[in-house]
């Protein structure tokens, strides 16, 4: 194994055993929504209900009920036909199914298709909602996650929506400026819930057969799941132009856009960059590595507190579905031997539902998901600083062991790569920073340097370490450069500042609860603050802004 792979196993060795022992026995596979406009004058609902009930037959082994094709309520409990179950509700229109199927090859394991259509009032779209679930009461080995096939014929036969663009099984290419601006505003979109997975060519190139993985192939495997885009090398700079060098794509590289994307908040690493480098040399090759992204994308279509909630579940339709038959029977003075059969009923079914389903406990999947969404967050942290410290280990070998001064340059063009270079692994400089420093009109730049060198060389020590000669070495070398090191002027008044005070790390809300000062101007050109905190989780300084003075209540 590399040195790369045992550090990595090293590092990640805390989270592993955890993420098998809790690996949920019924566990949400991926999931699509969209929204959909039907056909010239036939109706959304009724073409896709069309095209779901083509598939459900064919997956049943045998002609589906008349019931089914009448779009009414129905089950499929025929011997030898595998089990379909449909309900209906007219008012609000509201139609799903449920396929059950037995894994072929693993024993216990069984795969859980729900599907649903829902017709808004007016002329809005209807909207599509898709889920697959495996429920494991054995051995649940890995799997490659999919989406169910029919999906496509949906898409293939509407006018599809995700996150307001059209849906199509191929990718999206971008070659031109005003492409550039639709990717970038789609990037941004405020409410965007799907992934924006990006694949660049090489640096000249708009030929996309120089493409590493087949962009076919994955706008296949996520169809209505993520956006697929295809970046010529040229456009590809000038994405790099409107988002920033460190959160582009170019050079064959691949890199997934998540939602909430805002370059200048957030670290880089918050979307996910496969260099091609890294895709050639994947197990399997481009072609394992594409189904390693796609599978990831997939993951997150089900993961969040809210993720599960945004379709209904079958169970749940169908609990509506009795209340109202019940109700309907009510207000028809149907008599009391009737109105006690359709509860017996229902009791019975409800028994059947909970015998079958009964490990299917959305409580204990919420835990899950949040455990395994904290420790995504972690594991990107973690891949980040290793990243840097690699960088950091070639300066180092490069010297050869020499003692020599940390250069500093006479400019902040540098200040990316320097900061990669001298401080990793002890001083990480967010986004937000780095954006501050491009916008600085502070004139004596060797102070912004001095002041990182300074956490780095006396700061960080006195933090892992601790001691009163710690302490005072800091506070030493604070005087020599006439800095002072305190708590944020904002103090318990940060959330008075909305997000000022705050910077995104992974899926957590950080505040710069200190900072460092020089000069009492309010002058940009003669006032230097720099914002920070100290990150328990990777033992290192994290600087959220820098070199001008933050807002607060008084200014």
């Amino acid at each position: 194994m590399s040195d790369r792979g045992t550090v990595m196993k090293e590092m990640f060795a805390p989270i592993a055993p955890r993420a098998r022992t809790r690996r949920a026995s019924v566990e949400p596979v991926s999931q699509v929504h969209l929204s959909l406009r039907g056909p010239d004058k036939i109706g959304a609902f009724e073409t896709v209900r069309g095209v779901i009930l083509k598939f459900a037959e064919r997956r049943a082994g045998g002609a589906l009920p008349r019931e089914a094709l009448e779009g009414k309520s129905f089950s499929t409990d025929d011997v030898g036909v595998r089990r379909i179950e449909g309900v209906a509700i007219d008012n609000p229109r509201y139609w799903t199914l449920r396929f059950d199927d037995d894994d072929r090859t693993v024993a216990g394991r069984s795969w859980v298709i729900e599907t649903a259509l829902a017709e808004q009032h007016g002329d809005g779209p209807v909207l599509f909602g898709l889920r697959l679930q495996c429920i494991a009461r054995g051995d649940n080995p890995l799997y490659d996650r999919s989406i169910p096939a029919f999906a496509r014929d949906v898409i293939a036969a509407c006018d599809a929506r995700l996150d307001g663009r059209k849906v199509t099984l191929t990718p999206w290419v971008i070659d031109t400026e005003d492409e550039v601006e639709q990717l970038v505003e789609l990037l941004r979109l405020e409410n965007r819930t799907a992934d924006v997975v990006v694949l660049s060519l090489p640096e000249h190139s708009n030929d996309r057969s120089d493409e590493l993985i087949s962009s076919d192939s994955l706008a296949r495997d996520l169809a209505g799941a993520a956006h697929v885009v295809v970046i010529s090398g040229p456009a590809a700079f000038q994405l790099s132009d409107r988002v920033g060098r460190e959160f582009s794509v170019f050079h064959q590289a691949v890199r997934t856009y998540r939602p909430g994307f805002d370059p200048d908040t957030e670290a880089p690493f918050a979307h996910p960059l496969g260099l091609a480098e890294r895709i050639l040399n994947w197990e399997g090759g481009p072609d394992g590595y594409r189904r390693f992204i796609s599978s990831e994308v997939l993951r997150r279509t089900v993961e969040g507190s809210d993720a599960l909630k945004r379709l209904p579940s079958f169970a749940e339709a169908k609990r509506i579905a009795a209340e109202l038959r019940r109700r309907s029977a009510k207000q028809s003075g149907s008599s009391n031997d009737e109105l006690l059969a359709l509860a017996e009923d229902e009791i019975a079914q409800l028994k059947n539902d909970l015998a079958s389903q009964g490990q299917e406990s959305s409580e204990l999947l919420g835990v899950a998901e949040a455990e395994r969404e904290a420790a995504e967050a972690v594991v990107q942290r973690l891949q980040g600083t290793l990243y840097h410290l690699q960088q950091r280990l070639q300066s180092l070998e490069t010297d050869r062991g020499e003692a020599t001064d940390t250069p500093i340059p006479n400019d902040l063009a540098e200040l990316e790569q320097w900061a990669a270079t001298h401080l990793a692994g002890t001083v990480e400089l967010h986004n937000r920073a780095l954006r501050g420093a491009k916008e600085s009109e502070y004139e004596d730049v060797s102070v912004i340097y001095q002041a990182l060198l300074l956490l780095r060389d006396y700061y960080a020590p006195m933090r892992r370490q601790g001691g009163p000669e710690l302490k005072q070495a800091f506070d030493q070398r604070c005087q020599e450069l006439g800095i002072e090191e305190q708590q944020s002027f904002s103090g318990n008044r940060a959330g008075e500042q909305g997000d000022t005070y705050f910077i995104r790390m992974g899926h957590r809300r950080a505040e710069l609860d200190r900072h460092l000062k020089k000069g009492n101007s309010r002058e940009p050109r003669y006032c230097f603050r720099l914002y920070f905190f100290w990150d328990d989780t990777t033992s290192q300084v994290v600087v959220g802004w820098l070199p001008s003075h933050l807002s607060t209540r008084a200014s």
